[in-house]
């Protein structure tokens, strides 16, 4: 296993790959930026450690918070994965308003038009002015961006739907 988490990790996520195939589930391999973990920070490291489990339960969740500060670009990920990819989470540099930041999500978005991914994408984002102070703490929040929920998900479903429409994936 070539991720920092070493033969302890892989272990325990074959475990739980075979424990989620008994009950019919898959298991999605997120990264996340090496702040938070030093498992897998990329989607290279995501998908050698899927090869190491070598389930066909255990698919990549790409996450774009996360792609920014550990992948070169927002294309190569998502066309390495392919038709591994498993789940996505959208979010800003920032973790606030979708369009407020500096990501290239069109570049991202037809990317997944490209693998043709048809799964799910979820909005994340977080303020501490709404999120338990534990949580706050534990994912450094130190200021909010936004404060009034609702109109944070009227905008990111607006955003995501014409993003989704311009790319040909208005389904």
């Amino acid at each position: 296993m070539t991720t920092a988490g070493g033969a302890g990790a892989l272990a325990f996520v074959t475990e739980l790959a075979h424990e989620a195939r008994t009950k019919g589930m898959t298991l999605g391999l997120e990264i996340c930026n090496r702040y938070e973990t030093n498992v897998i920070n990329t989607a290279s490291e995501a998908l050698s450690l899927a090869d190491d489990i070598g389930e066909d339960n255990v698919l990549v969740h790409l996450d774009s918070y996360h792609m920014n500060i550990e992948e070169d670009n927002f294309v190569r990920p998502v066309l390495l994965v392919g038709d591994r990819l498993g789940y996505v989470h959208i979010g800003e540099n920032h973790r606030g308003y979708l369009g407020s930041g500096h990501l290239d999500f069109t570049s991202f978005f037809q990317a997944l038009a490209e693998i043709n991914y048809t799964g799910a994408i979820t909005f994340e984002s977080f303020s501490s002015a709404i999120v338990s102070p534990t949580l706050s703490n534990d994912l450094a929040i130190w200021r909010n961006l936004w404060n009034d929920g609702p109109a944070l998900a009227a905008h990111a479903h607006s955003y995501l739907s014409t993003i989704l429409k311009a790319n040909g994936n208005d389904k």
